[in-house]
């Protein structure tokens, strides 16, 4: 099975999309899965080892296809230059389908698994970070740890293997038994060299309904020594979305809906 972060965020784990994950944490994480669609607004702060910091808006559906696939297009409205670009995943076994349009460059283009490491505009997200934040990912090994304390909450330990085109060799997280998100997340390179670092503050895990999600995490680069804050600014599950939002044919002249009412 997979799992999908909701709100499209984080509601669970980065890379909890295996058979082998235990049914204790995937009963756990089932109570945030959308029924049909998602949609939320974020802001993507990405600061540079001068310091120097970059701000980002986008938008990003989300759309269930069938019980095991679902679809994710990220739509950019600022900064002016990136204005329009999108980002699209098609859930698929045993490999996603992923594509990018870039507005300068007048057509769609795939994103193959030799750019899967590649930054998403300049953040400290790649596209396979992307992938694993939407839980659609593939083919990765799961197994629990036992459990433990994290910044005062008890927790999951869940350790996972990707496969051999991920820029990873093994990811630790740290599922909060409460909210059922990750608010920890290890990411390990190389040999078990910790590469990146993802964190929720327990004050930022917010309930809408029955849904639990982060409004802000924070993603760190210990190699290159940046850091991106995603704030989720707002947030609709079940929205109404046209389907040629989240079709690769039409990707580059799909009309963009509203984000709130």
């Amino acid at each position: 099975m997979r799992l999908l972060l909701l709100p499209l965020l984080l509601a669970c784990t980065l890379d909890a999309t295996a058979a082998e994950i235990p049914a204790a944490i995937e009963a756990c994480m089932k109570g945030n899965l959308p029924k049909t669609t998602s949609v939320q607004s974020i802001e993507l702060r990405a600061r540079d080892r001068s310091h120097y910091e970059s701000v980002l808006q986008a938008d990003v559906y989300l759309k269930r296809t069938d019980e095991d696939n679902s679809r994710v297009m990220m739509y950019f409205r600022e900064p002016v230059d990136i204005r329009g670009a999108r980002f699209l995943i098609v859930q698929k076994q045993p490999q996603n389908d992923m594509y990018i349009y870039m507005p300068g460059l007048f057509k769609v283009r795939r994103i193959t698994s030799k750019n899967i490491s590649s930054s998403i505009m300049g953040t400290d997200f790649s596209y396979e970070d992307f992938e694993r934040l939407h839980g659609v990912l593939t083919d990765i090994r799961a197994e629990q740890m036992p459990d433990s304390t994290l910044d005062g909450r008890p927790v999951h330990v869940l350790e996972s293997y990707p496969d051999t085109e991920s820029g990873y060799t093994r990811i630790t997280s740290y599922i909060d038994t409460e909210s059922c998100i990750a608010i920890r997340t290890d990411l390990f390179e190389g040999k078990d060299v910790l590469r990146k670092q993802m964190t929720v503050a327990p004050d930022k895990l917010q309930q809408q309904g029955d849904i639990w999600f982060p409004s802000e995490l924070l993603m760190k680069d210990f190699r290159d020594k940046t850091e991106t804050r995603l704030t989720v600014t707002n947030l609709k599950p079940d929205a109404d979305l046209p389907a040629d939002l989240f079709d690769e044919t039409r990707l580059k002249q799909a009309e963009i809906p509203p984000t709130s009412e």
